[in-house]
Order: C-alpha cells, then structure tokens, then sequence
C-alpha cells in the first residue's frame, strides 16, 4: 500500500520495471554510441565522466554522457560549476527516446556529478549547428547562451591524434540547476515525450 507524505507518494516500484534510467557503464555507453552511429564516436575524454542509460523493457534505447568541460569556461561559467553533457543519443528505431533520455538527465546527472566531483550550478551542452538547431534543448526549457566558432569536427581530438579540418560552429545550451529543487542520484524514474533527432547530439 502507499504511504502518504504531503505531496510525495511513497509507492512500492516493480521488481521489474517497464521503464529504467540508471547508470551504466562507459564501455556500455560507448559501445552504443558507436552502434548507434553517434556522430563523435564514443567519448574518450580523459577526464571526468558518468554515463546514464534508458531502458525499455531490459533494453537500453537511449545514453547521455556527462563530462568535465574541455574549456575552462563555457556558456559563462567556469569548469567547476558546471558538468557538461557530451554524448545524448537513442537506438535508431527509438527516436522518441532523446528527449526522454536529456530530460531525465538534467534531473539526475548534477546530483550524481556532485556526489563524484563538484557541486552544478548549470548543466551545459554543445550543439554542433550544421547538424542540427538545437531544438531538443529549446523544448526542455534550456537557454542558449553562447554561439562559438567549435573544433575540428569528427572523432579526431587534440588528446588522440590531431588534424587539420574545418571548424563547425556550434550553440551553447545552459540548464540552470541552482534554480531548482536538486532530484537525487541513483535512482530510477519513468518519463515519455517524443523527438525524432537523428546521429545523436551535441
């Protein structure tokens, strides 16, 4: 039976659930960013990192990768007042999942980030804008703040093995998260919508 505290509802979940958002590992998170035909590739960044998962029925259908900046400042913040998120993207046949997946990791990944490295002020984002608008964030409610000119597009980063190409430009995205309630960490939450990005984002 549930229990009744003011607003919240202490519901007994399913031993197994339909719908799961936890963390999984990185060498899962990069095996389906690159099955799945993210653009970068997996995310190799050697530094800190969290990967989150989106299950349906047991199945994962969407990661989002959280990272430390690689600049020491972006979309007005410095590097430890912020956690980025530097992978988002769905198994192909589930598009609809981004948007699910980038929503339950706004509420989720500052807490867990904290827990790890530093207290979040702001979650930001990336989005390379030849790809695409931007629009996944601008209907979540995030701000774009910043337009910049970007790196050497593609999997080839300046800590693997450097190249010469042409920069692509990008928008900043910024979620405000001291302006809520922090969600806490490690749990497990349902949610739906709908988006139809394709070749994952940032």
């Amino acid at each position: 039976m549930a229990e009744l505290a003011g607003d919240v509802i202490r519901a007994r979940p399913s031993m197994f659930p339909l719908v799961a958002f936890d963390r999984i590992d990185d060498a899962d998170a990069d095996a389906a960013l690159v099955a799945w035909g993210h653009w970068l590739g997996a995310c190799s960044r050697p530094f800190g990192r969290q990967s989150f998962g989106l299950h349906l029925h047991s199945q994962l259908v969407a990661v989002a990768v959280s990272a430390s900046t690689v600049n020491a400042r972006c979309g007005g913040y410095d590097r430890g007042e912020v956690v980025e998120l530097a992978r988002l993207v769905s198994r192909p046949d589930c598009a609809w999942a981004t948007r699910v997946c980038l929503r339950l990791w706004r509420e989720l990944a500052p807490a867990a980030w904290g827990k790890a490295y530093w207290p979040v002020r702001a979650c930001v984002s990336y989005a390379n804008a030849i790809r695409h608008t931007g629009d996944v964030y601008r209907f979540d409610g995030w701000r774009r703040v910043a337009d910049v000119a970007g790196g050497n597009p593609g999997v080839d980063t300046a800590w693997k093995r450097p190249r010469k190409a042409a920069k692509e430009p990008k928008s900043v995205w910024a979620w405000d998260v001291a302006a809520r309630a922090p969600a806490q960490a490690g749990g497990t939450t349902r949610e739906q919508s709908s988006d139809t990005t394709k070749g994952g984002t940032p």
